[in-house]
């Protein structure tokens, strides 16, 4: 099978000829390394995911910086166009370093970005044109983290108490913001949707699940429709231990779900027992501890067993627990993609 027909078949919880690989993104240092060169582009990182031997890879829509500061420790930064501080490293990390939505005042008179121009595709639009046979997953946002991390998480979750809705609001123009982006993308030619939303902590959700059902659930399933009714499957991502939100997930309507943190205590055999046959599962390989600090004997242990606990039946696409940050060992990286590249169905 050819890459995209392999995902598309996994998507589809057929059963591919092997386990697709996939990872949501590789950071610039990484590439540089494995790709051994001095300069970085997007063309580049589009030639490293097929010269490694990933099956997919995500097309990442622009977010442009609307105001540039510099704090008190002479650090750059800027806040973007969610109201998102930006702390900018010495290595040229972009930490985020809290929200400015500080109240409705601002909410209202703040200049929401706008999904239409086109240099927010640029990007999109080279891995379209460059990945060749490579499936392309279209990204997006949901309605919460944007808000949150906007609004800070700490005020938004007081507002689903106090004020829900502020929260509501707040959260109803983040979903149609990321709507009319997925639709673009899908008009483009993207092959599937990732809509990242994180909702947890590694020891579990940020709310209930009752508030979830009640705030978060009906905007993100009516923008999981819209992207459905359009024809491509839809990946939803969340970090940490989110076992009590996935029969709400599944209620929203997506077809797969990313990463599946093992270092938040998420068993990814009992979610295929669970839940394998509504859902496509992708990731699991921890990237916090096993591919930035393990051996690659004992990634290749974790690869085997990992996909012997999700892949029979089809329906399950390898991948990391978050992605292929700049801590991650590069002969990690080649032992989980050549284990996975080994097993056959």
């Amino acid at each position: 099978m050819k890459s995209k027909e392999r995902v598309l078949t996994a998507l589809d919880h057929g059963i591919p000829d092997r386990v697709p690989i996939y990872d949501m993104g590789i950071d610039s240092p990484i590439v540089l390394k494995l790709m051994n060169a001095k300069t970085y582009s997007w063309e580049l990182a589009i030639e490293c995911h097929k010269k490694i031997g990933f099956d997919m890879i995500t097309a990442w829509p622009e977010t442009f910086p609307r105001e540039w500061f510099t704090n008190d420790r002479g650090r750059r930064g800027y806040i973007d166009e969610w109201g998102r501080r930006r702390v900018i490293t010495e290595d040229g990390t972009k930490w985020y370093a809290g929200g400015v939505i500080k109240s409705e005042e601002i909410f209202d008179s703040w200049n929401w970005p706008d999904p239409y121009i086109p240099e927010r595709y640029i990007d999109v639009d080279k891995t379209l044109k460059n990945a060749k046979e490579l499936a392309v997953i279209g990204f997006v946002g949901g309605p919460f983290e944007r808000a949150a991390l906007g609004r800070e998480h700490q005020f938004i979750l007081m507002d689903f108490y106090k004020n829900p809705e502020f929260a509501g609001r707040h959260m109803r123009k983040v979903m149609e913001y990321w709507i009319e982006v997925g639709k673009i993308e899908i008009d483009m030619g993207v092959d599937a949707i990732i809509i990242a939303d994180d909702y947890s902590y590694k020891s579990g959700p940020f709310f209930s699940p009752k508030i979830f059902q009640k705030y978060v659930l009906p905007l993100l399933k009516k923008e999981v429709n819209v992207f459905k009714k359009r024809g491509v499957r839809v990946i939803h991502h969340s970090d940490g231990y989110i076992t009590p939100l996935i029969p709400y997930l599944i209620k929203a309507g997506i077809d797969g779900l990313h990463s599946l943190e093992p270092a938040a205590g998420v068993d990814i055999g009992q979610v295929k027992k669970s839940f394998g046959d509504r859902l496509v599962l992708v990731g699991n390989i921890d990237c916090g501890s096993l591919l930035s600090f393990g051996k690659p004997q004992e990634v290749r242990r974790v690869v085997r067993e990992t996909i012997v606990k999700a892949a029979p039946g089809g329906g399950y696409i390898l991948s990391s627990s978050n992605s292929i940050h700049r801590g991650v060992n590069i002969e990690n990286i080649l032992a989980m993609i050549e284990e996975a590249r080994r097993f056959k169905y």
